[in-house]
């Protein structure tokens, strides 16, 4: 094997369904990914998605995940938000394989997922704390920017999900920096 060289691909659960232990690889990564890039906005020990949920997700088909050499390493739900827009949400890569372009590879299925479903845009949406600056954020948001989204607008948590007893949850008051792409 060339050194650097690696081999991934994306798939979904009906091209290949996960093993028991690919989906708590996955779901693991997806919790920890979250756990990490949202502390300010939940606190520690937050769980992003319920693993019930998690598995509803993958049998709707609305997960797609990366395997490097066989490996589970990455995920993504997407799916259509209104009609030609799609969105996607839970993106996370295992931070152990940071910089082989697999949070790009899954947006990239994403896309062409959309695409293939006659989209004309994908419009998202990154939670963070409002007054608190985060680094992974910044990054983030800057990523977006690269891959051809355009930040759209800033918005109250409130304005886009309205479930109090979700965001009595929050540790800080927090919004939603908005993007959209364009297919």
């Amino acid at each position: 094997m060339i050194q650097g060289f690696f081999m991934l691909k994306i798939y979904d659960s009906k091209q290949k369904p996960l093993t028991y232990d690919e989906f708590h690889k996955l779901y693991d990564i997806v919790v920890a990914a979250y756990a990490n890039t949202e502390l300010e906005v939940w606190g520690p020990n937050y769980v992003r998605v319920s693993k019930k949920d998690y598995q509803q997700y993958i049998a709707d088909n609305e997960i797609l995940f990366a395997l490097l050499d066989g490996e589970v390493v990455g995920g993504v739900r997407c799916f259509e938000l209104k009609p030609q827009v799609w969105t996607f949400t839970l993106l996370g890569a295992d931070f152990n394989h940071k910089g082989k372009g697999i949070g790009k590879a899954l947006i990239d299925a994403v896309e062409q997922r959309a695409i293939a479903a006659n989209a004309t845009s994908i419009h998202i949406e990154v939670l963070k704390a409002e007054h608190i600056e985060v680094t992974s954020k910044k990054i983030l948001g800057d990523w977006y920017i690269r891959l051809g989204y355009e930040f759209v607008k800033t918005i109250d948590v409130f304005e886009v999900y309205n479930d109090p007893e979700k965001w009595s949850k929050l540790v800080n008051p927090s919004v939603f920096d908005c993007y959209l792409k364009q297919l």
